[in-house]
């Protein structure tokens, strides 16, 4: 048995342990599911490192690996931003800074809720965690404008997922790149550094913004954008050669932006390629007050079997939702 196993492992029993303490005071929630163990934090428990979240979360079948960082936090409602100067200054974490509710729904499902009345942005907001199947993580997302706060029609939402170990830092998808249409990465070596910053629908418009306002969650790619809503990566795991899969779904395709960044450093300084953060976003365009808007998303954690695997699951996404998404290139297969 390693050293960097038996590290790993006493971490987790350590944020397990944080995490029943946490429990008592109500503002964490000990998740044990078919597939999964670990916790679910509000803005208070997980103040430290970085606001309301999964941390840990372990999958069952390779309990040595958590998913995401222990000094970071998974599945978090990080930003809202939109793009105007007059609120540059609330552009950023301000999700991770308001007050938020925690609490089971039963089921294996938790929510996380934003009260208006402590917003900064004055958004009454929730967030429900299923983890009632084996191998993956269902989200709901529904919130509403108490005040006007879209100058330029839009505004937009991030989580963030700051992961424990990964193959490589970027993130895949089917889309568009310099016009040629197939599987895209973001996050790619350049000669000078790598790729960062957000993917938009190719059919989506540029969001609008003032030049003195928070651009960091505004950059798009301009050659680069997704055509099916989904993306996902590779983890590695330690006691495997094999990678697992890590895909993310949504329900919506005009709405979504990917996000890939990398702030966490390793022993030599560097930016470390296997500790990326994988994002994305959510644009409400000309939001009305007290109109409810939202999203669903679909995390799947699995042994990587190629790409039929991704196609297949896709196509169950649209089926147990009853909806139909933009198609890829399996849709034109025998």
């Amino acid at each position: 048995m390693s050293r960097s196993f038996l590290i790993r492992s006493s971490l987790c029993i350590c944020g397990w342990l944080i995490c029943l303490a946490m429990s008592a005071a109500d503002h964490a929630l000990w998740l044990d599911s078919p597939g999964f163990t670990g916790c679910l934090h509000d803005n208070i428990s997980n103040q430290r490192y970085q606001g309301s979240g999964l941390r840990p979360l372990v999958w069952k079948t390779r309990a040595n690996l958590p998913i995401y960082r222990l000094d970071g936090v998974g599945l978090n409602f990080e930003h809202i931003f939109n793009g105007a100067k007059d609120q540059k200054d609330i552009s950023m974490f301000t999700p991770r800074q308001d007050a938020c509710e925690i609490e089971a729904l039963g089921g294996h499902c938790y929510q996380l809720t934003w009260p208006s009345e402590a917003s900064q942005w004055g958004i009454q907001a929730s967030m429900v965690y299923d983890l009632s199947q084996e191998d993956q993580i269902n989200l709901s997302f529904q919130c509403q404008l108490t005040r006007a706060v879209s100058p330029h029609g839009y505004l937009a939402m991030m989580w963030a997922s700051y992961m424990h170990r990964t193959v490589d830092r970027s993130i895949r998808f089917w889309g568009v790149h310099n016009g040629q249409i197939g599987w895209v990465l973001l996050g790619e070596d350049k000669e000078q550094g790598f790729e960062t910053g957000t993917i938009a629908y190719s059919e989506a418009k540029p969001l609008a913004h003032d030049p003195e306002a928070q651009l960091l969650n505004l950059v798009e790619y301009t050659d680069k954008f997704f055509i099916t809503p989904f993306y996902y990566g590779l983890l590695q795991d330690p006691s495997s050669e094999d990678p697992l899969l890590y895909m993310v779904l949504f329900d919506q395709a005009d709405s979504i932006r990917f996000a890939m960044w990398n702030f966490i450093q390793n022993e030599a300084g560097q930016a470390d390629p296997h500790s990326p953060a994988w994002d994305w976003q959510f644009v409400i365009p000309q939001p009305e007050l007290n109109q409810a808007y939202g999203y669903r998303a679909r995390i799947i954690i699995e042994p990587f079997k190629g790409e039929p695997q991704l196609w297949q699951h896709y196509k169950q996404w649209q089926q147990a939702l009853g909806i139909s998404l933009p198609t890829g290139p399996e849709a034109s297969t025998p």
